[in-house]
């Protein structure tokens, strides 16, 4: 029930969350200042202010735990996609050294490879991926044919090289994949939620709405967590991993993979 429940924030657009959350805090904080207004407590004003402090306090934190979880996944696909590049033009260079007829066969296909790699491989791109998985058992076994025509030195540099290719290429894919648990984002919308309905219940024990604060606090609130999700989705959203470096390794090969 959970997870279908933490499945639905994927299907909402990114430019409609905020729109979202802030309809939905809004309502919550509406029952919260209705539930005061009809069964209030005996409690001061004060002491229920103390409560929402902890509750917006605690929520700080989730939000601000959740931003660095999505922020170090991006920052690493990002830094993936440099890496493999870097690995990719090392390896082809080092093919090289592999001599006519193997070595132009094995750089052409590392340039295929390139190719297919050139945006980031998202887990639904099925094609995509078998083709990457094809191009990959290619190179390995045109490198296991043309170590045995190298010596000692530059026949280790050349599987080496070709290693990190390979290794980089499943990180990659993995790191794409990964996400921020759909748990911990609607344990969040919900959080929030409650901080409102706290807001709303406090606000007409001081006998005021404050909409106008109320709604640039929600909004703010909404806005980050929309920052978050944009972080965490690879495939849509205004903060996308920069390719340029793939882009570039491709354009750099082509003629040779052509």
């Amino acid at each position: 029930m959970i997870a279908e429940l933490a499945d639905l924030i994927d299907l909402v657009p990114l430019a409609a969350v905020p729109a979202v959350l802030v309809a939905i805090f809004f309502i919550a904080a509406e029952i919260g200042f209705r539930y005061h207004r009809r069964f209030g407590g005996k409690g001061g004003a004060e002491d229920e202010g103390q409560v929402l402090s902890t509750a917006l306090l605690v929520l700080a934190l989730l939000l601000g735990f959740t931003f660095s979880m999505a922020l170090g996944r991006y920052d690493e696909r990002r830094q993936l996609v440099v890496q493999e590049a870097n690995d990719i033009g090392t390896a082809w260079l080092r093919a090289g050294l592999v001599p006519t007829p193997l070595g132009p066969t094995l750089q052409a296909a590392l340039a295929d490879y390139a190719q297919v790699r050139m945006t980031s491989p998202l887990p639904g791109e099925t094609a995509k991926l078998a083709r990457a998985a094809t191009l990959r058992n290619r190179v390995w076994a045109l490198t296991a044919t043309a170590q045995a025509t190298l010596d000692g030195p530059r026949a280790v540099s050349l599987v080496s090289a070709i290693n990190a290719v390979l290794d980089t290429g499943t990180s990659r894919e993995k790191a794409v994949a990964a996400r921020v648990p759909g748990e911990v984002m609607l344990l969040l919308v919900i959080f929030a939620s409650v901080a409102c309905f706290l807001l709303g219940y406090v606000l007409d024990a001081h006998g005021h709405r404050h909409r106008f604060a109320s709604g640039v606090l929600f909004l703010l609130m909404a806005l980050t967590i929309m920052l978050i999700l944009d972080l965490d989705r690879p495939a849509d959203g205004a903060i996308l991993v920069d390719q340029s470096a793939m882009e570039s390794l491709v354009a750099s090969l082509a003629p040779a993979g052509g």
